[in-house]
């Protein structure tokens, strides 16, 4: 697998970056992999990823995989988190057994929100989380639905926003982990990666170059609608409690 430099502390646990789609985990993952953090083999390049969603082919086969047992996708989360059948494991153990010992490595794909019990069993990984306004995701979603020649709604995709993002929440009320919002000033959000790569022990730089703030296609000067307020308000409420203790 080919990535970051290995970083300082080998033996410490893998890194799961969580998020909604279309809410910066591509960029978080980006982040954290030019401060030390191995990601091996993923999408460098893509279409709505100038610089690649940071993505593992294979993980994100085996997610859509597992949803795909109880009738879900990503974009029709499961009311409960589907189980992992023998085969399914036996892929995840092939899978984690392929990245190296010698590094920390992590991984990003929104759909682990949605399968997460057999890869924290597995891998009893350190979690990093990033949110972004639902009306900025929403707009992003239905974009990229048109330009697939698919179609979205706005509630469907505030829908999705309130589903990947209350779980969010439900696991960290659970296991606290850090969180980041996304559509903040880059000087804001700079050094707020670098504080959450110093927490997971890798050697961030001085400088961290891959966040690329024209790379944002939506934002919004709008409020949060009514039914994701209360979560928006949770959300952000943790990211600037994170910044005044940094």
């Amino acid at each position: 697998m080919t990535g970051a430099r290995p970083s300082a502390a080998p033996s410490a646990a893998p890194v799961l970056v969580l998020g909604m789609h279309r809410s910066g985990t591509s960029c978080l993952a980006g982040c954290l992999e030019e401060a030390g953090l191995w990601l091996g083999e993923v999408n460098r390049a893509a279409s709505f990823n100038a610089k690649g969603n940071r993505e593992s082919r294979e993980v994100m086969e085996l997610n859509d995989d597992v949803l795909a047992g109880v009738a879900g996708a990503w974009d029709n989360p499961p009311a409960q988190e589907p189980g992992w059948s023998a085969a399914h494991r036996a892929r995840l153990d092939a899978l984690v057994d392929a990245y190296p010992s010698d590094r920390v490595w992590g991984l990003k794909d929104p759909r682990v929100l949605l399968t997460l019990s057999a890869w924290r069993e597995r891998l009893a990984p350190r979690l990093v989380g990033t949110f972004r306004h639902p009306l900025e995701v929403a707009a992003s979603l239905r974009r990229r639905a048109a330009a697939w020649r698919s179609e979205m709604t706005q509630e469907h995709a505030l829908n999705l926003w309130r589903s990947y993002n209350g779980r969010m929440l439900d696991l960290h009320a659970r296991e606290p982990f850090a969180l980041i919002r996304y559509d903040q000033p880059p000087e804001l959000y700079r050094a707020r990666v670098r504080q959450i790569a110093r927490d997971l022990g890798l050697p961030a730089p001085d400088a961290i170059a891959f966040l690329d703030a024209e790379l944002r296609n939506e934002t919004v000067d709008a409020p949060v609608p009514a039914d994701c307020a209360d979560i928006w308000a949770r959300l952000v409420g943790m990211d600037k409690q994170a910044r005044r203790e940094d």
